[in-house]
């Protein structure tokens, strides 16, 4: 049974992540102060750097928490009988777009780029590559399935594959959350033509 002193750290902290969250979105991540989290989520400011460091460790923290949101859509919204990899990754990547504008701005999203960077030593900064890589994984275990119906080749490495179709995606995520303008279809376009070219200089 969970003690009751756990339970009330475990309470400090979703309330100060839900209340940066709020707060991100409202006034933007530059505006918002760890003073201002930390009234908002009524602690102390020691309370929040002594929880998560800093500003960026508070906002990698929210990550964290949306992206085990994501694992579970991710499992609810791919389709389970698609046997075209292409489709498959361009599938996943909608999904991951879609679930993040949802919760972040692209702005906030572009802060969250510097933060995995400056936060990657720390435990936070493992715990989001962690689940960046539980993420991978999702294209993984579907290529292994792939694999064991016979979509695939023996011969193709499922954890190679997946982690190197990840990667790709993720850099087109990088470039529509780096630019206001980019729309979802046009990196799913672009994100295709890459798959198809590098799928065709396989088969050869």
């Amino acid at each position: 049974m969970t003690s009751l002193r756990a339970r009330q750290k475990e309470d400090r902290r979703k309330r100060i992540v839900a209340s940066a969250k709020t707060l991100f979105r409202k006034s933007g991540y530059d505006r918002t102060t760890i003073e201002a989290i930390a009234e908002s989520a009524g602690v102390s400011g020691v309370t929040v750097h002594n929880y998560y460091g800093t500003k960026a460790g508070v906002l990698l923290a929210l990550v964290i928490e949306n992206d085990a949101l994501l694992l579970r859509r991710l499992d609810e919204s791919l389709p389970r009988d698609e046997t075209d990899l292409i489709a498959l990754t361009v599938c996943f990547a909608r999904v991951v777009m879609d679930h993040a504008t949802s919760h972040l701005e692209k702005a906030i999203w572009r802060q969250v780029l510097a933060a995995v960077t400056a936060e990657s030593e720390t435990p936070l900064g493992r715990a989001y590559a962690k689940l960046d890589r539980q993420l991978a994984y999702v294209l993984v275990n579907r290529i292994e399935a792939l694999q064991r119906d016979g979509h695939l080749p023996a011969r193709v490495d499922p954890v190679h594959l997946g982690m190197a179709l990840f990667h790709l995606q993720n850099a087109r995520f990088v470039q529509f959350v780096s630019a206001e303008g980019l729309r979802p279809d046009e990196i799913e376009t672009r994100l295709r033509n890459d798959l198809t070219a590098l799928f065709a200089v396989c088969s050869r």
